[in-house]
């Protein structure tokens, strides 16, 4: 009697209640028209895209991942940049590199342009390489939809993971589309302003940063100057050079000026910054760079302009001085550049210092 009381109460709990997809898609759609607004107001780009998707994640329990990448339609590598969900760990874990298989495969192939594609995870060959991984985190279905921009040369892709075999078959591409569609204007003009901002602060010629950028470079050494070792600046002018304009031309001129940056970008480290100080000067920036260590610098740039041989060979001066702690740039660069004045009054092509 106990055993037919039991069965009698597992046979009177209600069956699982049926996926109903247009209840779904409709509680989705209204969760993006009452949201819209707050995500929106006073946001950044990544910051309304992150929004969307937590929202997306959050309205059903059936998405169990959305992410965002955007970037050179020519990437050999993609990483989710924006994404929310349970199975975020599974989007931090993944990495996909441009090759022979995963060219033809669903990340690559939506950033080449092919329309959205749905797909469940155990069908799909291509996906044999994260296939144990998704089902892991109770991935079945996945949606991914191309991120089209006008920014030159730029796309992405919108990626989503249900646990359901052919959710987003069920629900249909259009909704999602729509978000995709939003996703790319608002990271053409992230990308768009972000390309504003570095032509304010990088020189059009040499690709080096330009005088705009010192309040930067200065703000960061003179917050760090009381807790970390010595900064140094170096000043540059290359010697005689207006002849080479006047004898030579001003492309042949241009071209030295590019060589000589590439010469500076490649003897220096990561973190040491190069202005383009106008005309044919430029200014380095060494930080947690003694003095002594800076001449050593100053003399390996020295015989790298050296090596600059077209259209004739180039010389440079270079002035050395070390930024005291609470000293900002402008005054640093006032000693540097009488260290230059001393360099180029010596006869030239020499480093000089100011204590």
């Amino acid at each position: 009697m106990l055993f037919n009381t039991r069965r009698s109460q597992r046979q009177a709990q209600p069956p699982p209640e049926a996926f109903d997809a247009q209840r779904e898609k409709s509680a989705i759609a209204e969760m993006l028209l009452k949201s819209s607004a707050k995500l929106i107001l006073g946001r950044g780009e990544l910051e309304i895209i992150r929004g969307i998707c937590q929202a997306i994640v959050e309205v059903t329990p059936h998405i169990r991942l959305a992410w965002t990448w955007f970037g050179p339609s020519d990437t050999q590598s993609i990483r989710p940049q924006v994404f929310a969900g349970p199975a975020v760990a599974y989007a931090e874990a993944l990495h996909i590199e441009r090759n022979l298989l995963t060219q033809i495969g669903p990340a690559f192939s939506t950033l080449d342009g092919k329309p959205a594609q749905a797909f469940t995870v155990s069908q799909y060959s291509l996906y044999g390489p994260w296939r144990e991984a998704a089902r892991e985190h109770g991935i079945r279905h996945v949606l991914a939809l191309p991120i089209r921009s006008t920014f030159n040369g730029y796309s992405g892709m919108f990626v989503l993971y249900a646990d359901r075999d052919g959710y987003f078959d069920d629900l249909g591409v259009g909704l999602f589309s729509g978000l995709a569609e939003l996703f790319g204007s608002l990271m053409t003009v992230a990308a768009e302003r972000v390309e504003l901002e570095r032509a304010a602060y990088h020189d059009a010629l040499t690709g080096l940063l330009n005088r705009h950028a010192l309040d930067l470079i200065d703000r960061r050494l003179y917050r760090t100057s009381l807790f970390e070792p010595a900064s140094s600046i170096l000043m540059l002018d290359l010697d005689h050079f207006k002849s080479i304009n006047d004898r030579f031309g001003h492309d042949a001129g241009d071209a030295a000026l590019q060589a000589v940056a590439r010469v500076l970008r490649d003897a220096l480290r990561r973190g040491d910054e190069i202005i383009r100080w106008g005309g044919e000067e430029f200014l380095v920036c060494l930080p947690q760079t003694p003095l002594a260590d800076a001449l050593k610098v100053a003399e390996k740039l020295r015989r790298g302009v050296e090596g600059v041989t077209e259209p004739e060979p180039l010389s440079v001066s270079i002035g050395a001085c070390e930024v005291l702690a609470m000293q900002h740039l402008a005054q640093a660069i006032a000693r540097a550049d009488q260290a230059l004045f001393d360099a180029k009054s010596q006869g030239r092509n020499q480093v000089r210092v100011v204590q």
